[in-house]
């Protein structure tokens, strides 16, 4: 089969297309022909070693971890996914593999496919619905009435934590470029900020959640904007951000949060039966071939992508 891989870590130039053997399948696997891939930042920090302390020097490397399309094959025990149906879904872990034909993928890990969607369509989601569900329920508790502050609110994460924002019935100000305004307003923002003409610090406004998506808004600049019980959150690793974790987990009634995504059957149950309810939509930003995957890494490395990346596999 066709695949993704990596020899090394570097630019997008390490990224080759190559045959390998399709994977093999455990019991409580499915083997599914992928249709549809997608493109996270995960992605580009993994192919240039910027998690090298997880990934380690294991070449060649698979790439990709959301998917969409067709089982053709079920694990000895799996009982309640058929041979056929179509399904979308993201792997959890380090190792990625579904910018291929083929990935086998645990249950768990899987739901089916809105009936609504393209595969493209579908393979946008997951990480990104995950990440912002889990970030806003898990970490920062949120509830309607709640004044929740998205930074970085027009890419992949952030258009889905204003959509799962508005379906909570909080209230939204979204940090984003003037050209994005109008697109964020649709999805459900109540407020939008120029990042070039308005620093967010220096905002009368108080927040109940502040999710800084983009990762240049940490806690120290940011906590004196949250209300006593404010939680800020974000999804990046980096040294300031474990200060913060530690400096609020038991003494201050602001805390600092870090959301760490993981594949959730349920939650995929929960993002599909809102899709259903025309309460959340995919944001695709361009569809790529698969022969174009190195073209699809430099545009998600520009950080002006407009939802997600696509990946189209067969």
């Amino acid at each position: 089969m066709k695949a993704v891989i990596i020899k090394g870590y570097g630019t997008p130039e390490v990224l080759e297309i190559v045959d390998i053997p399709q994977p093999d399948l455990q019991p409580n696997d499915v083997l599914l022909r992928v249709r549809a891939a997608a493109i996270n930042p995960k992605d580009t920090f993994i192919r240039k070693g910027r998690f090298k302390r997880f990934t380690g020097n294991r070449f060649p490397m698979q790439m990709g971890f959301d998917f969409a399309g067709e089982v053709i094959q079920t694990g000895d025990q799996v009982k309640d996914v058929k041979e056929g149906k179509h399904i979308f879904g993201m792997l959890d872990g380090w190792y990625g593999g579904t910018c291929a034909e083929y990935v086998a993928v645990k249950t768990s890990q899987i739901e089916i496919k809105p009936e609504s969607l393209t595969f493209e369509q579908a393979a946008a989601l997951p990480m990104v619905s995950l990440t912002a569900l889990q970030a806003l329920r898990d970490e920062a508790g949120i509830k309607a009435g709640k004044n929740i502050c998205i930074n970085g609110a027009s890419g992949g994460v952030g258009s889905m934590a204003v959509q799962i924002s508005n379906i909570h019935q909080g209230t939204v100000t979204a940090i984003s470029s003037l050209s994005n305004h109008e697109f964020l307003h649709d999805l459900g923002a109540h407020t939008c900020i120029d990042y070039h003409d308005e620093n967010i610090s220096q905002t009368k406004n108080e927040f109940d959640i502040f999710f800084d998506v983009f990762g240049n808004q940490p806690f120290q600049k940011i906590k004196h904007i949250l209300s006593i019980n404010g939680v800020w959150v974000t999804t990046v690793l980096r040294p300031h951000v474990f200060i913060s974790l530690a400096a609020t987990k038991f003494f201050s009634r602001r805390k600092a949060k870090l959301v760490t995504v993981k594949s959730n059957r349920n939650d995929l149950t929960q993002i599909r039966e809102w899709v259903e309810a025309r309460k959340l939509q995919p944001i695709v930003h361009e569809v790529f071939p698969l022969e174009r995957i190195r073209e699809a890494h430099t545009q998600q490395e520009t950080k002006h992508t407009r939802g997600k990346i696509v990946i189209r596999i067969n």
